[in-house]
């Protein structure tokens, strides 16, 4: 009979410890990414403007932003906004561990800071720009900035407001890839676009959710 009891004891012990942990992992991660979150807000508030110019080439208009702008590791880049899943979020600089606790992350070049494979060898494009902007988030944890993106749906708007302008995107499709697919950030558009990726399903990461989107509107 003790042995039951000091078993059904232990048995409780991890029935809570386990149910501590799920909780600390979907809702307790979420409190850092908000503090973190209202800091890089902060913190975007103080910087100045960033020097752009716009251009035209083959009847596609965009921008091409300073080349002498290159953030820090987890900096606070440009602010995101997804009307349709009430999506509002800083984007911080890199997709590594670290960089995706306090939010979405711009997918950056190789340079001092960032690390193969977490970084794209071409030169990094920014929001307005002609080629591929690529921003992670994560799906359930730390927030779960991309909870609800399988929601979106051709037309939907993503926004992206910056130093140098504000850029309307416009849902193109989606599609799921395998996780370790690299394909998304190799390709050259000869386009403005934007893609947003995340885990697939939900509570798993055994697949990788695309949302492709193309520039609608630029205001600067």
């Amino acid at each position: 009979m003790m042995v039951l009891r000091t078993l059904g004891k232990f048995l409780i012990s991890v029935g809570v410890g386990v149910l501590l942990f799920v909780a600390w992992t979907l809702w307790g991660t979420g409190l850092l990414t908000d503090r973190a979150q209202a800091s890089l807000e902060s913190d975007f508030g103080r910087q100045g403007p960033v020097d752009a110019r716009e251009q035209s080439r083959e009847g596609v208009q965009s921008v091409k932003v300073d080349d002498s702008f290159a953030p820090d590791p987890g900096e606070a880049v440009f602010r995101m906004v997804i009307p349709k899943i009430g999506v509002r979020a800083m984007v911080v600089e890199g997709v590594e561990t670290e960089h995706l606790r306090e939010g979405p992350g711009h997918y950056p070049d190789c340079r001092r800071g960032f690390n193969k494979p977490l970084c794209t060898t071409q030169e990094e494009v920014w929001p307005g720009e002609v080629g591929r902007v690529i921003i992670s988030g994560h799906r359930t944890t730390y927030g779960g900035p991309f909870y609800d993106i399988d929601l979106l749906r051709r037309g939907d708007e993503i926004q992206l407001e910056t130093k140098w302008g504000d850029f309307t995107y416009e849902v193109t499709g989606s599609e799921i890839v395998p996780p370790n697919a690299q394909d998304i950030a190799t390709p050259i558009s000869d386009r403005p676009e934007l893609v947003l990726t995340t885990c697939n399903p939900r509570f798993s990461a055994t697949e990788r959710l695309i949302v492709s989107a193309g520039l609608a509107e630029a205001s600067l």
